[in-house]
């Protein structure tokens, strides 16, 4: 199969709202979800896509109130509400059994997803957070509080990124340019803002993160091989916590990503080693 770039971008009504997403690879192929975190958008995934697109169909939705998705109007975004969103997002498109990939926010509704439907997954991955919030938290709560409102230029935009993110600052300079456009659009005055909800921001600094619901019992129940990572230097993922859920999960492994902190970008070579491990025997069965 010929490889594409480029994903396609599609919309589906979920939940009275326009949920956009990615789509990469053949449909006919086994199928991974990916929820991207809180200062992210579908097009986190991109990079991983493209090493898996030959394999496997890979689906990354923009959770509400990011990117090109739907803000609620009634504010609404707790994360049961992303999680309902994502079991309907599953439904309509057919999913019966696949991978669920999450990081960061992502991994708390991948958790919450799998409260209720732990049976539909073939294998989940969580990506440097845990049941318990940690300092870090607070700390990317400030950040998005605290950051400008618009630029004047992309170039401007990207350069604040940069400043804010080791991790995205040691990206190519094509990726990053590719993240930028992902979180942020040109406006009609020629300025460019932020693609996210404002009421959403201002939500989480006014009243912290949403509450996250009890998810060690979760863990304990989830059947499919699971992969938990962790970046060494992380400060929203300890150490302890991370091996406490691989302790947890019935069938967890601990993936430590050396010298990152949050979050994994999911391309560092031992996590692409733990998830051809992981989807290993899963494109055989399909």
């Amino acid at each position: 199969m010929a490889t594409q770039t480029q994903p396609a971008s599609k919309t589906l009504r979920v939940n009275d709202l326009a949920l956009h997403y990615l789509e990469w690879g053949d449909a006919a192929a086994p199928p991974i979800v990916c929820v991207h975190g809180y200062t992210g958008s579908a097009d986190a995934f991109n990079a991983l896509a493209r090493r898996l697109q030959d394999r496997f169909h890979i689906l990354a939705p923009d959770v509400r109130g990011h990117g090109e998705s739907a803000w609620s109007p009634a504010g609404a975004y707790r994360y049961e509400d992303q999680a309902s969103d994502l079991a309907e997002f599953a439904r309509q498109l057919g999913l019966n059994k696949f991978v669920l990939i999450g990081t960061s926010m992502g991994g708390i509704i991948a958790m919450t997803y799998a409260a209720e439907h732990a049976e539909r997954l073939s294998g989940l991955v969580i990506n440097d957070i845990g049941p318990d919030a940690e300092a870090g938290t607070q700390r990317i709560t400030q950040m998005v509080g605290s950051r400008p409102d618009e630029f004047a230029t992309l170039e401007e935009a990207m350069a604040y990124r940069r400043a804010m993110s080791p991790i995205l600052a040691a990206r190519s300079a094509k990726d990053q340019h590719e993240l930028a456009l992902g979180m942020l659009s040109r406006r009609q005055d020629g300025k460019w803002g932020w693609k996210m909800d404002p009421a959403y921001i201002r939500q989480r600094v006014e009243h912290g993160p949403p509450r996250r619901p009890p998810l060690w019992p979760v863990l304990q129940a989830v059947p499919c091989p699971t992969l938990v990572v962790w970046g060494s230097d992380s400060d929203v993922l300890s150490e302890a916590q991370a091996r406490r859920m691989v302790d947890v999960l019935p069938r967890g492994e601990l993936v430590r990503v050396p010298g990152i902190g949050h979050a994994p970008t999911l391309v560092e070579p031992v996590v692409l080693a733990a998830l051809d491990r992981l989807l290993g025997g899963l494109s055989a069965q399909h």
